[in-house]
């Protein structure tokens, strides 16, 4: 079981940067109480991060999923949510409620491909979670109750061949609520002493939002923000298999399951989720998308913004020249720091083993496992 010290193991989105790395830049390149941003917030790194440390937040993303796991992280609980949750997934007839009845059969069997009838016991027992949450009456603590089902689904799914029984799937969740709720009993302390220590000045100290780029620049709910002393991000790769919106169950046969647990809507395919990263072998698709949604970015952003991404290639030789041009053609300019240098072109170039991506070789059909190389990047408008 994997652990809930913080709440970034609440959910583990895919090719997620490490909190160290958020919280070092951070530190470097914003103040307490300054505005740090991340327009592809995925699982919500950045934000957790800048919310400890005295920061507001803004997050945006165009996955549903990503949203729901940023908004709980981020959150603050009383203790009624947090007992509240813990009740619920104590409850020894958890496995009895109905498949919600909203959902048409149709919908029904889309959210749950690939979980099928031979784990139909562990099934039963997440949909009549599910249908327990009714009995929750803060919204706050069911979508906390929701994240310990992903959390929950995820270890007992994702990725794996052989699956849990029922009973260890009924005991985890119970674990991982109890967990959970410390943990985020834990982070509302921290949460709000860093709020006491600087002034939002009237705004919410984090702000998560389901929108596209380009489309956030202007957007109404960002128009009191001043400008984001740090933009902290990590957009989609360049021809390489990111999967963002699926698990994969027993042979990696992938499901949507996740956004039923969540309570969202699904309805896209990887294409729409990684800029056409790999369905264009030109990536002519994916350039010509990155540059309009930094084009929206560099709007937002003032002469003191740093721009600060992690981005991983499958073909540096080729696609970092691309990438490069892309920022410049929408007026930002890499900047490079001695100190933080690893490589001799004065980049921050790190490996990262064990994570590994699908990347193209050759024909689109021919596919082998990339261990990612990834670079940070730092720029500023020109």
């Amino acid at each position: 079981m994997r652990r809930t010290s913080s709440p970034h193991e609440f959910y583990r989105y895919p090719a997620r940067f490490a909190p160290e790395l958020a919280k070092a830049a951070i530190e470097a390149f914003s103040a307490p109480g300054d505005l740090v941003a991340d327009y592809f917030v995925g699982g919500g790194t950045t934000l957790v991060e800048a919310r400890r440390a005295g920061r507001l937040g803004v997050g945006t993303d165009i996955n549903s999923l990503s949203i729901f796991v940023s908004t709980v992280k981020t959150r603050l609980y009383s203790e009624p949510d947090l007992a509240s949750v813990k009740r619920w997934a104590g409850d020894p007839d958890l496995a009895h409620g109905p498949v919600d009845e909203s959902l048409s059969d149709e919908a029904l069997a889309h959210y749950f491909r690939n979980v099928g009838d031979d784990i139909e016991e562990q099934r039963t027992l997440l949909v009549g979670a599910v249908a327990a949450l009714n009995e929750i009456d803060s919204p706050r603590a069911r979508d906390l109750a929701r994240c310990v089902l992903l959390r929950t689904a995820q270890w007992g799914l994702d990725m794996r061949r052989e699956v849990p029984s029922e009973p260890e799937f009924r005991a985890a969740l119970v674990d991982n609520a109890a967990r959970m709720a410390d943990t985020a009993r834990a982070s509302t302390r921290m949460y709000r002493q860093a709020d006491r220590r600087v002034s939002a000045h009237g705004l919410t100290r984090t702000v998560v939002l389901e929108q596209a780029l380009p489309g956030v620049a202007g957007h109404r709910q960002f128009r009191a923000h001043p400008a984001p002393r740090l933009v902290l991000t990590s957009p989609p790769y360049p021809g390489v298999y990111v999967n963002y919106h699926r698990w994969k169950v027993r042979g990696r046969k992938e499901t949507p399951f996740p956004y039923y647990l969540a309570g969202q809507q699904d309805g896209n395919g990887l294409a729409y989720y990684t800029m056409h990263a790999r369905s264009d072998r030109s990536l002519d698709t994916y350039f010509d998308r990155l540059r309009a949604a930094f084009q929206d970015i560099a709007h937002m952003c003032d002469d003191d913004t740093h721009v600060v991404q992690v981005v991983g290639f499958n073909n540096v030789s080729d696609q970092l020249t691309r990438y490069l041009d892309a920022m410049a053609a929408v007026g930002l300019r890499e900047v490079k720091y001695e100190g933080l240098a690893t490589a001799p072109d004065g980049r921050l170039w790190r490996d990262v083993p064990g994570r590994r991506w699908w990347a193209r070789a050759g024909e689109r059909s021919d596919l082998v496992t990339h261990t990612a190389q990834e670079v940070v990047l730092v720029h500023k408008k020109a």
